[in-house]
């Protein structure tokens, strides 16, 4: 689910990470002009920040730190920093860029906005809206992403290499059950939405196939390097417990996942930000049309290289038959 609060509207907020906590002190000291700040979403698996967020002002802050509490035994407790914070929804951003700093675990991000800009753009979609903004037929472009959308849902049904390699088997029957759009459901706000949570679904539906794979290859070295050491084996392996440069190697296929699920783009989350942000119904239709638009030709390219894969595998065979029958002829 993704919540955009409305401007006007007052929120409470109750903060026990660290960042937050020290980003409402500073509000609260003055470090930042008027008590503004930004919330937006932020994906845990991947570390990347929507392209949209809501600018929050502090109106006020109540400290309901915690602290004196013990364990079973008798142990006190670290205090937990916990603030309650009173803020308005000012309006809605577009986030532009984080600036480069060296962030802690407890350092909050510090960004460059730009307010009510929201045209259906986003810093990677240049090419993409150019074209959707150069064609004054909005038929076309409607038309156009129910077209892709079936096609997509065809190749993924239909494309038995493609879809073993993409999807896990619990995946795969759920794709079976996407349902059809018509071309001209795209004009209707009320389908519209209906095709933007279908989407969303088989994003999350890639998203948890690839979080799976990722899972089992991780947890397949994790058993191998522990079963190497001696002593007996620990279930479930513990990752503090591998040698430093296995914990390393983790890292990095799990950073390397990451990027890779970016580079995909089928978040399904902060894009679907930005189309519950966007007010205009065509705006939505443009950003949910590129969306879908380059799944389906990341997906055709993917299915032009697979079949040129078995054209040569096919020709090489043919050429070995035919060798051998030469071999025969002439012995």
């Amino acid at each position: 689910a993704v919540h955009i609060p409305h401007s006007g509207e007052n929120y409470t907020i109750i903060n026990i990470e660290q960042k937050n906590v020290k980003m409402a002190m500073d509000l609260v000291d003055g470090k930042w002009d008027n008590c503004l700040f930004c919330a937006s979403l932020r994906a845990r698996d991947t570390n990347r920040v929507a392209s949209v967020g809501t600018i929050m002002q502090l109106l006020d802050t109540e400290d309901r730190s915690i602290s004196g509490a013990r364990t079973w035994p008798g142990n006190i407790l670290p205090t937990l920093n916990r603030v309650v914070a009173n803020c308005r929804a000012v309006g809605v951003v577009e986030i532009l860029s984080i600036e480069e700093h060296d962030y802690g675990p407890d350092d909050y991000l510090i960004a460059q906005v730009r307010v009510d800009s929201l045209s259906g753009k986003t810093n990677g979609d240049n090419h993409a809206t150019k074209k959707a903004n150069g064609d004054d037929n909005f038929g076309s472009i409607a038309k156009q992403v129910i077209e892709d959308y079936q096609k997509v849902r065809s190749i993924y049904i239909n494309s038995q290499s493609l879809a073993s390699n993409e999807l896990p088997k619990f995946a795969r029957n759920a794709v079976q059950t996407l349902p059809t759009f018509d071309a001209d459901e795209a004009h209707d706000e009320t389908t519209l939405w209906k095709l933007v949570e279908t989407w969303q679904m088989l994003c999350n539906t890639i998203r948890q196939s690839k979080r799976t794979m990722l899972q089992n290859v991780v947890n397949e070295l994790s058993v191998k390097v522990a079963m190497q050491a001696k002593g007996p084996l620990e279930l479930p392996v513990k990752r503090k417990n591998l040698p430093l440069d296995v914990q390393r190697q983790l890292e990095d296929m799990e950073q390397h996942a990451a990027q890779e699920f970016i580079e995909l783009g089928m978040d399904p989350i902060l894009d679907f930000q930005e189309i519950l942000s966007m007010k205009d119904h065509r705006d939505r239709v443009k950003k949910l049309a590129w969306m879908i638009q380059r799944e389906r030709s990341r997906l055709e390219a993917k299915e032009s290289l697979i079949r040129a894969f078995f054209q040569e595998e096919l020709g090489e065979e043919l050429l070995a038959q035919d060798l051998d029958g030469d071999q025969n002829e002439f012995n």
